[in-house]
């Protein structure tokens, strides 16, 4: 009896490692997974011209009307001069009205771009780190530089489907925070495998010469597909099952 007791707990126990590898969801937040010193950060990057921007711990003391909204942590650029260094990507440590904007261009918490002045994209990436699904998929950008008047082009797509979103992005379209351009995924859940981007690009308009800023939120869940067992547990398993067996039929055998 305690032979056919240890041999079902053992079966009972891989049943339990079988079971921990069911789906697990996860919440990526582009606003709340910000760093203001790593990138790539987890699953998120912000990338120019084929690879992740550089952090910088502070920008040049310039005059630059936008330096108060640089954290103490840094931003992500390609230099630390905000007069002539794109593209841009900070988290605002001040509301607009306290950096030569508004508070409709952005408030203190808000992930803030400034696009590239070259033409070239930026692009903010998070990359499945499974296969899995992605529900509940919102995204929502404004036009963050009411100052000047110019414009960026803006996509949203995820690999192997066709554009999700795009919207120009302007004084005029998209014009502040209060009324973004957005997308929102509904019902609609995406199958990603390991690897696959979901991506936010923006460009400059071809009416506008340089770059300017723009206001992001991006938000989803992730559900990571279930995992099949161990290939280490399943001998384990197997031989469990047939120890039950040959012990079932050894009870039934007469006695000779």
């Amino acid at each position: 009896m305690r032979v056919r007791s240890a041999l079902i707990a053992a079966c009972f126990g891989v049943g339990a490692l079988v079971a921990a590898t069911a789906a697990q969801a996860t919440t990526y937040n582009l606003t709340t997974d910000y760093s203001d010193s790593a990138n790539p950060n987890g699953a998120w990057s912000y990338n120019y011209l084929g690879g992740a921007l550089a952090h910088q711990a502070a920008p040049d003391a310039n005059g630059n009307p936008l330096i108060p909204a640089i954290s103490a942590g840094g931003y992500f650029s390609t230099g630390s001069n905000l007069n002539a260094n794109t593209p841009d990507v900070l988290k605002a440590a001040v509301n607009g009205s306290s950096a030569g904007e508004t508070n409709l261009d952005f408030l203190a918490g808000d992930v803030v771009i400034h696009s590239p002045n070259d033409g070239n994209a930026l692009t903010i990436t998070w990359t499945a780190p499974s296969a899995g699904t992605i529900s509940d998929l919102s995204a929502a950008v404004w036009y963050a530089h009411s100052v000047v008047n110019r414009s960026n082009d803006v996509s949203l797509s995820l690999t192997g489907y066709a554009v999700l979103a795009s919207w120009t992005v302007s004084n005029s379209s998209n014009g502040d925070r209060n009324n973004a351009g957005t997308y929102n995924s509904g019902a609609t859940t995406f199958a990603v495998g390991a690897g696959d981007l979901l991506t936010l690009s923006f460009t400059h308009s071809g009416s506008s010469s340089v770059g300017s800023l723009d206001g992001v939120q991006e938000s989803f869940t992730f559900t990571a597909a279930a995992t099949t067992p161990l290939p280490a547990t399943l001998p384990l398993l197997v031989t469990g099952l047939a120890g039950l067996g040959w012990l079932g039929r050894r009870r039934r055998k007469p006695a000779a």
